[in-house]
């Protein structure tokens, strides 16, 4: 399974439950178009699932 790494503070969407992982937010990690990674915050705690799209400025829906 592939991770999706964020850049610090940008989990905080997330925990609010907002869907979208913006390119912006996402500090290492990636995958293939439709492929499902594990999100985690900047301190390696797991955060949700997502489907991962990489021609997309939203890179990853939870």
């Amino acid at each position: 399974m592939k991770t999706l790494r964020l850049r610090p503070g940008r989990d905080r969407s997330l925990l609010r439950r907002h869907p979208w992982i913006f390119e912006s937010a996402i500090a290492k990690g990636g995958g293939d178009s439709g492929e499902t990674v594990r999100v985690e915050s900047a301190e390696g705690a797991f955060l949700a699932w997502a489907a991962f799209s990489p021609s997309s400025r939203i890179r990853a829906r939870a």
